[in-house]
């Protein structure tokens, strides 16, 4: 049987995803732009601050994990790595900042900036696709539940 709760994180885990994806976007757009090392630094903060509240709805499924459904189990399995990778991604991005205040418009800090975005829409695609599939099946068991009661009215 589903887990209410798992269910109701894993919508939290895509409006924070959504979020983060937005944030990475932005800071995509700001390697096609003029703007300063802190214009890119104040965007990275942004996104890390999304990005930790995706790591706690992480934590909060992986530690409620045992109460899913089969499904909602592989759901978090595949889930959580992702988030560990945009994390990590994201950490990586920010030390290459660091390390190169006047190099942000050259291809490597382009390339860590691109691969943000292509983590942050991957792992929302990803939530997004099991927020659906949840909602999918919940919608399938009251029309089936909805029918059964009218078979048993119905007298048959």
């Amino acid at each position: 049987m589903d887990s209410e709760k798992i269910s109701q994180l894993l919508v939290q885990a895509e409006r924070n995803a959504a979020l983060v994806d937005k944030a990475a976007d932005t800071l995509s757009s700001y390697t096609r732009s003029r703007l300063s090392w802190q214009s890119h630094a104040g965007q990275l903060e942004v996104i890390k601050q999304h990005v930790n509240d995706l790591a706690k709805n992480g934590s909060d499924l992986a530690d409620i994990k045992a109460e899913g459904s089969e499904w909602q189990q592989e759901a978090i399995d595949r889930i959580i790595p992702l988030m560990n990778s945009m994390a990590n991604h994201l950490t990586a991005t920010i030390q290459h900042l660091n390390d190169n205040q006047s190099r942000i418009h050259m291809q490597p800090y382009r390339d860590y900036a691109r691969g943000n975005v292509e983590l942050s829409h991957k792992t929302l695609t990803l939530i997004r696709d099991y927020v659906d599939y949840d909602q999918a099946r919940a919608k399938a068991d009251a029309l089936e539940k909805k029918l059964a009661g009218s078979q048993e009215s119905s007298g048959e």
